[in-house]
């Protein structure tokens, strides 16, 4: 009352951590800064190479084992999201609805398109179509080989919706993606046919504040197996050639996710860690020592999970307990989900800065 403004969801303080596992810094590059609104620019690996973009459009590309730097390129873009792939292409997007494609083996650039919408995560590609998530709840297909636009689908948009879109997944022929009405969609490739839909979202409540049930987390899809999720909704798991639920958890995210053998792994609201029992949809655990630190979505790493905060922490969590094993400290923000593959993580900070860690369980 007589202080200053008291926040009303404050961020827990972080206490101390009995270090069960190593982690280890490898090494640390330069990738240029990200504006904080940027949320759907984050790194990529393909193969033995990490891409990476700033929001002032340089796109790099390094050694992911080394930390070398193989190229980097200046765009005359202002970037909004990326880095996606697809056909040997790097793939980004601007809110003025450019796609720029690059080639992936020396950053030369290979078209610029227009898809007739701001781009509002990271375009994905395969069997020479670019698919575009953009705005106005659109999903755009575009030509790999020149960017022109293939097809489009639409769908009715909310009066009031999160900012950003989920990113698409596209395997083989077909491509998954989320939509700002609540709608999960398996879609063809190549011409834009929607196959099923599931209703992922309940659009419930009497203010517009209370219906907002954005799907803007990016799908996972094991075996046969699809799941997705949907603010203030819940989590589901949906049979892919029959699209019927499997199960629902209520757990509310609009965050990617990530699975493993055992469990699916959820960000929830106000960043409670949450670990769901893939057959059964059972809540098997929850972490909630990280409270509103503005948690990066969770990704997996063996035996574990790896999330980062707003003042540049990386928490490794065992995905058995939700115990927080180890902890370290980069520098500033993370906004992206941490990309990881066996023991290795590698992570993007707001201040432009790549860092590749090492796991020792």
């Amino acid at each position: 009352m007589f202080g200053g403004k008291e926040e009303l969801n404050p961020p827990e303080k972080l206490q101390p951590v009995i270090e069960k596992v190593k982690f280890g810094k490898v090494w640390k590059a330069s990738s240029g800064k990200i504006l904080k609104n940027n949320k759907q620019i984050q790194p990529i690996l393909v193969d033995t190479t990490l891409y990476a973009v700033s929001s002032a459009g340089v796109v790099s590309a390094f050694d992911a084992e080394t930390g070398d730097k193989l190229w980097s390129r200046k765009l005359k873009l202002k970037i909004t999201a990326g880095i996606g792939y697809g056909d040997g292409l790097l793939l980004a997007g601007t809110e003025d609805g450019e796609v720029v494609a690059l080639y992936a083996s020396n950053g030369n650039p290979a078209w610029v398109a227009d898809a007739r919408g701001g781009v509002l995560a990271s375009p994905a590609g395969g069997q020479n179509v670019v698919v575009v998530p953009t705005s106005g709840d659109k999903l755009v297909g575009l030509s790999a080989t020149d960017g022109t636009i293939i097809w489009t689908l639409s769908e009715t948009t909310p009066r009031l919706l999160l900012r950003g879109r989920g990113r698409p997944l596209v395997v083989s022929d077909v491509i998954l993606a989320g939509f700002d009405n609540g709608k999960l969609m398996l879609i063809r490739l190549d011409n834009g046919q929607r196959l099923w839909e599931v209703r992922v979202g309940d659009s419930i409540g009497k203010t517009e504040i209370e219906r907002l049930a954005d799907v803007d987390g990016r799908p996972v899809l094991i075996d046969e197996t699809v799941y997705s999720a949907a603010y203030q909704s819940r989590v589901m798991a949906i049979d892919a050639p029959s699209a019927k639920m499997v199960w629902e958890n209520e757990i509310s995210t609009s965050k990617d996710m990530d699975a493993d053998e055992s469990n699916l792994y959820v960000v929830g609201e106000n960043d409670v860690i949450y670990a769901i029992n893939r057959e059964s949809g059972e809540t098997v655990w929850e972490q909630d020592e990280l409270l509103n630190r503005k948690l990066t979505p969770p990704a997996v790493i063996n035996r574990h999970i790896v999330v980062g905060d707003y003042q540049g922490y990386l928490h490794v969590i065992n995905s058995a307990t939700g115990e927080i094993d180890a902890r370290v400290k980069t520098g500033s923000e993370f906004l992206s989900q941490p990309v990881t593959r066996g023991n290795s993580v590698w992570v993007q900070t707001l201040e432009g800065n790549i860092f590749a860690f090492q796991l020792s369980e």
